[in-house]
C-alpha cells in the first residue's frame, strides 16, 4: 500500500473518476457535466480523468464550473483501441485514494459520489457497487420495457449486502475502489479489449485476492440507450458473448477455475434445451420472442465460449 492510499477508517482526501470515451462527444459532455456537479464533497477533491480511445484522438472536455477548485478534469489520450485498455490508462494517470469509473453513455446523479463513499467507509468495504438504470432515448416498435431491462444492473438488496459472490453481475460504471488493490498491480485484461468482461475478470480476481465488496443502493447511475442499440439483433448478439464470457473468464484467473467453467457450460446446455424450443415456437408464431430468444443465445454463448470470432463491442466494433 502506498502512502496514498486510503485505508478503511481514514477520511479520503482524494477521488479519481476514469471516464473511457470513443467517438462519442454528447454523451462525454452528459457524463462529465454530471460529475462536474456532485454535491456534498466536503473536503474532498474530485479528478475526473477521461480517455479518449480514438486513434486519432480529438475528445474535448469542458472546465468544470468549480470556483473552490476541488474538481478537476484531465484528458489522457489512448490510441490503442479496447476498453480493458482504455481503463488502465485511466488507473495509470490517476492519483485518487479512491477510483471511481463512469462510462460515457451514463449520467451520475448530483448525490451519487457521496452516497457512494459515505457506503464505502461506514462498511469499511475494498469497493462499493451500486445500481445502473438504462433509459431509452428511442421508442422501439416492441418490447420497450425488456429494452430498458436489458441494460438495467440492480441486485435490489440493501446498502452494506456483500456482494462477493455475485461478480458477474456487478455494474463496473459508478463502482468505486481502495486505491491499494490498483497499486498491487492489479488491472484489466486487455484479452478481453474486444468482447468486454474485463470487469468481470477484475471483480473476480479482487475476490480471490479476499477484497471486501459490498452494494449501495443510493444514488443509481443512469444508461442513456441510444436509438442505434434498440434492435433485437444488437441485444442477442450482446446476450450471446456475454454467455461466452461466462466460461471465458474463469479459465483467465490464476490459476484458472475450469470446474465454474464446466458448471457454467452445463447451465448454458441447459438453457438451450429449455429456451431454444419456446424461442422457435414463437418464431413461428410471427417473431423471436425477446427474452427466450435471449435466454437461448446466453446458453448457446457458452457452449462455445472458446470461439473467438464472435461479434466485438468494443474498439473497432463500438457501436454509438
Amino acid at each position: 500500500m502506498t502512502a496514498g492510499s486510503a485505508r478503511p477508517g481514514q477520511a479520503v482526501t482524494t477521488v479519481s473518476v476514469i471516464v473511457p470515451t470513443l467517438r462519442r462527444p454528447d454523451g462525454l459532455g452528459r457524463a462529465v457535466a454530471s460529475l462536474a456537479a456532485q454535491t456534498r464533497l466536503g473536503g474532498c477533491t474530485l479528478e475526473i480523468i477521461v480517455v479518449d480511445n480514438a486513434p486519432e484522438g480529438g475528445a474535448t472536455v469542458p472546465a468544470p464550473p468549480e470556483p473552490e477548485g476541488r474538481i478537476s478534469v484531465r484528458l489522457v489520450h489512448e490510441p490503442r483501441m479496447g476498453v480493458a485498455t482504455a481503463r488502465n490508462a485511466g488507473l495509470e494517470a490517476a492519483t485518487g485514494d479512491v477510483i471511481g469509473f463512469l462510462d460515457d453513455d451514463c449520467t451520475a446523479p448530483p448525490d451519487w459520489l457521496a452516497a457512494r463513499l459515505a457506503c464505502l467507509e461506514a462498511s469499511g468495504a475494498d469497493a462499493v457497487f451500486g445500481p445502473r438504470h438504462g433509459v431509452l432515448e428511442a421508442e422501439p416498435a416492441r418490447d420497450a420495457a425488456w429494452f430498458a431491462a436489458s441494460v438495467t444492473q440492480d441486485l435490489g438488496v440493501a446498502s452494506g449486502t456483500p456482494v462477493e459472490r455475485r461478480c458477474d453481475y456487478l455494474p463496473l460504471t459508478g463502482a468505486l475502489f481502495r486505491r491499494t488493490w490498483f497499486d498491487a498491480g492489479l488491472r484489466f485484461d486487455p484479452r478481453l479489449d474486444a468482447t468486454g468482461g474485463e470487469d468481470i475478470l477484475l471483480f473476480k480476481s479482487l475476490r480471490e485476492a479476499g477484497a471486501r465488496m459490498v452494494w449501495c443502493a443510493a444514488a443509481p447511475v443512469i444508461e442513456r440507450v441510444p436509438a442505434a442499440r434498440l434492435s433485437h439483433a444488437y441485444v442477442w448478439r450482446r446476450r450471446y458473448v456475454s454467455g461466452q464470457i461466462r466460461c471465458r473468464v474463469p479459465t483467465l484467473l490464476a490459476p484458472p477455475k475450469r470446474r465454474e467453467m464446466a458448471v457454467q457450460m452445463m447451465k448454458g446446455a441447459a438453457q438451450v434445451a429449455l429456451a431454444g424450443p419456446l424461442a422457435m415456437v414463437g418464431r413461428l408464431g410471427g417473431h423471436w420472442p425477446a427474452q427466450v430468444t435471449a435466454v437461448a443465445l446466453s446458453g448457446l454463448g457458452k457452449l462455445t465460449w472458446w470461439r473467438r470470432s464472435g461479434p466485438r463491442f468494443y474498439g473497432d466494433g463500438h457501436v454509438g
